[in-house]
This record gives C-alpha cells, sequence and structure tokens, in this order.
C-alpha cells in the first residue's frame, strides 16, 4: 500500500487547495439551487396600465373595458413627468396611449388606414411582460379587422375579436404512467441540487485531486514507486483507491449539504436513489481526473480541462437547461457524455421525465461503462510512457 500512503501524506500538504476549493464551489451551488427553483406552472399575470385615451370614440371605450378584464387600469395624472415617474418606480408597468382616429382606422382595410399608428405605447425596458402586452395589442386589432373582413360592421366585430380573445383553454395536467419512478417527496429543489452536482462534481474534484496527483507524477516520486517495483495496475488501483476515500469526504460533504435543502434526513426510495446516482458519478469524476493527470500536465491546464469539460456537459446535459427544451441533436451529442445519464436518471427520479425502474438502473449501468472506459484508457496511457532510465554508479577503481 506505498501508494496509498504516499497519496494522504502528499494529500495533507495540499489540504488548503482542496479546502479552498470546495467552499467555492459549495458557495455556487446552493444559490444557483435556489435561483432556479421557480414555479414552472403557468399563471397569466395582470399588468398596471396607464391608459390616456385621446379618441374617445365607442370603439375606444369598448377596447379600455377588454383591457381592463385582463390587466388593471391605473388613473395617473395626464402629465408626462407623472408618468415617467410612475414607469421609473414601477407602478405602472405599461403606458398606453390611444391615438386620435382609433375608431376610424380600426375599422378600416384601407392601406392609408392601416399603415396609421393605432396606439403609442412606453415602457422602461423590454420584458416577457412587455411583450405579452405588445401580443395583445396585435392580436386585438388582427382579430377585429378580420371580424370586419367576414362582413361584420364595426360593433360587431368588436364583440366576435372580444369573445375569441376571452376563449381559455382548460389545460390538464396527465398524471404520470403506472409504472412511473416519480415521488412526491423528490422536491424540484431538490431535483435541482442533483442536477447541479453534475457540473459541481466534475468541476471540483479535478481542482481537489490533481495537485495530489500532479505532485505523485514528479519523476522523484515516480522513481521512488518504479523502485518499489509496483505494477502499472497496482499503482493504479492504489490510486483509485486513495483519490476514492477522498472523493467520498467530498460527496459526503455534498450529501450533508442536501440534507439542509432537504429539510432534514432524505425519506423514501426516490433520495436514496438519488443518492446512489450522485455517487456512482462521483466515482466516474474520479476516474475523470486521474485519466486527465496521467497526461502529467500542469495545474492550471487540469483546471482549464476539468471548467471546459464541467460546463461544456452541464449545459448540453441538461443540468443548467432541461432536457425537455434541448434540441434533438443536443440531446444526441450528450449521450456520449456521462453527465446527460446523469442528469436523466434525476429526472426519472423527479418525475421530469418519463421513465421507469429500468430505465434509472440503465443510466447506472451507462455511467459505469464510461468509467471502464476511462479505466482502460488510463491503463492503456499510462504503460506507454517511458520508464525513468535506471541510475548506475560505478564502482571507484582500486588505487
Amino acid at each position: 500500500m506505498q501508494v496509498f500512503k504516499l497519496f494522504f501524506k502528499i494529500a495533507r500538504s495540499k489540504i488548503g487547495i482542496g479546502l479552498l476549493y470546495l467552499v467555492i464551489f459549495l458557495a455556487i451551488c446552493f444559490p444557483m439551487v435556489h435561483s432556479s427553483n421557480q414555479q414552472v406552472d403557468f399563471e397569466e399575470t395582470r399588468l398596471n396600465v396607464y391608459v390616456d385615451d385621446q379618441d374617445q370614440s365607442e370603439a375606444s371605450r369598448h377596447f379600455t373595458e377588454d383591457l381592463a378584464r385582463k390587466h388593471d387600469i391605473v388613473k395617473l395624472a395626464n402629465d408626462k413627468q407623472t408618468i415617467m415617474d410612475a414607469l421609473y418606480y414601477q407602478t405602472v408597468d405599461y403606458a398606453l396611449v390611444i391615438n386620435p382616429g382609433f375608431g376610424e382606422n380600426l375599422g378600416n382595410l384601407s392601406e392609408e388606414a392601416t399603415a396609421k399608428a393605432l396606439f403609442a405605447t412606453f415602457h422602461l425596458n423590454d420584458s416577457y411582460k412587455t411583450a405579452m402586452m405588445d401580443l395583445y395589442l396585435k392580436e386585438y386589432v388582427r382579430n377585429v379587422r378580420m371580424e370586419i373582413a367576414m362582413g361584420k360592421d364595426l360593433p360587431e366585430a368588436i364583440t366576435g375579436a372580444e369573445k375569441m380573445l376571452a376563449t381559455e383553454v382548460d389545460v390538464e395536467m396527465l398524471p404520470p404512467p403506472e409504472d412511473a419512478v416519480q415521488s412526491e417527496r423528490f422536491t424540484d429543489k431538490f431535483a435541482t441540487f442533483f442536477r447541479m452536482l453534475c457540473y459541481v462534481l466534475i468541476a471540483v474534484l479535478p481542482n481537489v485531486l490533481a495537485p495530489v496527483m500532479l505532485a505523485m507524477n514528479s519523476e522523484d516520486q515516480k522513481k521512488r514507486i518504479e523502485s518499489s517495483r509496483v505494477s502499472t495496475s497496482a499503482y493504479l488501483i492504489q490510486t483509485f483507491a486513495a483519490c476514492a476515500v477522498m472523493a467520498a469526504l467530498i460527496w459526503l460533504v455534498f450529501m450533508i449539504g442536501g440534507m439542509f435543502l432537504y429539510g432534514g434526513l432524505y425519506q423514501g426510495t426516490n433520495c436514496w436513489l438519488a443518492v446512489l446516482n450522485s455517487f456512482v458519478f462521483t466515482i466516474v469524476s474520479v476516474m475523470f481526473t486521474i485519466f486527465i493527470c496521467s497526461f502529467r500536465i500542469g495545474n492550471t491546464a487540469v483546471g482549464m480541462v476539468s471548467q471546459i469539460v464541467g460546463i461544456g456537459m452541464a449545459f448540453l446535459s441538461g443540468a443548467f437547461i432541461p432536457q425537455s427544451m434541448l434540441s434533438a441533436g443536443v440531446l444526441n451529442v450528450a449521450k456520449i457524455l456521462p453527465g446527460y445519464w446523469y442528469v436523466r436518471a434525476v429526472n426519472i427520479l423527479s418525475g421530469a421525465q418519463d421513465g421507469t425502474m429500468g430505465d434509472f438502473w440503465i443510466c447506472i449501468g451507462i455511467q459505469l461503462g464510461f468509467f471502464a472506459l476511462l479505466l482502460a484508457l488510463t491503463i492503456i496511457l499510462r504503460s506507454r510512457h517511458p520508464k525513468t532510465k535506471a541510475v548506475r554508479v560505478k564502482a571507484a577503481a582500486k588505487a
């Protein structure tokens, strides 16, 4: 166990670097979990809208009434500075001016009339709220003119357009299949935490383990190991065992941190399966660290590689963006990465994706396949490294 002992002997001198990276990534992980824990159900937002009706026609009155059905009308003094202050302090989300001639131009399908602006709008910056209001104005005008094109007069066209815009669509959330793995105890915040580990583990472990691994690959340590006649397989086994022990401690810190987000000890089969899934991904990350350190590059290069791989894999695999929102081409590329199967397993457990317990174990098996592949590549790479030349000491000639 010379290599195992040597690893922890060197690790004691590098513990400060490891703790620094661990604290940094913990500080990154928890705020990201809280910021991403948002309600996913759709609820139509009512805006505070100021309306200045400069047309004062029957058509503009009907329009204002329909607008009040969807949004809250705010009354303000008809003063530019007052309106701008209200927009700045966000007591008003949207200021709308109905231009003179609104009623006449709304029902006129001539090119001259359709080219005239029916509204003047004011808002501080673009957002989904202002985009929603812009869309409503376009839909209202389009529906009224469509009704007129069908032969109706303006009052009938306005009534028909309002009925069409008032139509509500009933949305029914389908329950998961009977063989789905979804659990009520597996909350969205809990699932987000485990998805984030796809990035955190692959980024933090190389930065913690690499300084020790690179120190072991130094010429001095290399000569000591080779002089002890430790085989390549024994070296890898002991190195992986040492890295796994240290990685398990880091993984345990994250699991304890996850308990704070969960609100206590994990409960339910799905939660413990998520813990198992994260542990499997941890040993894959350890093997990835050993693999990149086999190239005998510097600490800076290891950090760059781990960040590039970690961020790239997290985006492609759905750790930051849900897999349901990624295109088929992106997902096909992501399938060659272990992070995709890790995140898919989390999604199956949380109910974010349809899947059975068999699908979950397939994800675990594929991750272990990536571990075996990295292990084989590491063995091949280390076996091709040139051995250090033996130092020959010539005996001094007798006088």
